[in-house]
């Protein structure tokens, strides 16, 4: 059972858990707060040392969730209105028609309802999205088969969930969950991410050996990291 304390810090308050670990964890959760996990010998000034040694990142972390955080503007489902599709924008053109259809040509979605309603046009959209979401995110994470199974690691199975403050996560068993938005993004944004999440099949914490492996596989992360970062999908 791991030791709870909240730690005074420079970086401000954090939630301190000591265990049987061997080195110091820090995190930042989506709200900003402070999370360090520690060896149960670990002294309290080196703790605090670390953090102030990682006050840059810290702070790096804090100001990309605020942004993250900043509500987007609504989507607006009528002709003229723009949504992104792999990182590119593109404008609805919105007609009636007998049955419902959607049609990517050109720089264009042609929407097609029975009543050409922001509702209808809505509900065609994203159930369009998401077929193409499963279909980019599925053969992306596929191609990652082969190398979890020679390092004996589970393969990779995709699950689409809708997550409000992460692009993914990653489960023990080998299940790779990836935001339904990320198809609004570009596809080297997609693919950071879940290049992201296959690391955390064989290194679970965010530590020295996970970042070695993600920067030997996607030499370029950081700067996808930032990119995606700053995708808007209004």
């Amino acid at each position: 059972m791991s030791e709870i304390q909240t730690l005074e810090t420079p970086a401000g308050p954090a939630v301190l858990r000591r265990s049987r670990r061997r080195t110091l964890a820090i995190s930042v959760l989506p709200d900003g707060s402070l999370e360090l996990a520690a060896p149960e010998d670990a002294a309290e000034d080196a703790i605090l040392a670390k953090v102030e040694k990682r006050s840059r990142w810290i702070a790096t972390q804090r100001r990309a969730f605020r942004e993250m955080n900043i509500a987007p503007p609504p989507r607006r489902y009528v002709s003229g209105a723009t949504h992104r599709y792999l990182g590119r924008q593109y404008r609805l053109k919105v007609t009636m028609g007998e049955s419902t259809s959607v049609i990517l040509k050109g720089g264009f979605f042609q929407i097609a309802t029975p009543n050409a309603e922001a509702a209808e046009v809505e509900a065609a959209l994203k159930s369009w999205f998401r077929v193409r979401a499963k279909e980019q995110f599925q053969k992306r994470v596929a191609s990652w088969a082969d190398w979890c199974r020679k390092r004996r690691l589970p393969e990779p199975r995709l699950q689409l969930r809708q997550m409000p403050k992460r692009w993914g996560s990653a489960s023990a068993d080998g299940r790779i969950a990836l935001n339904p938005e990320l198809i609004h993004t570009p596809g080297p944004c997609i693919d950071y991410v879940i290049v992201h999440e296959i690391c955390h099949l064989k290194h679970p914490a965010h530590d020295k050996a996970f970042f070695r492996q993600l920067s030997v596989l996607l030499p370029n992360w950081r700067t996808l990291k930032v990119r995606l970062e700053k995708t808007e999908f209004s």
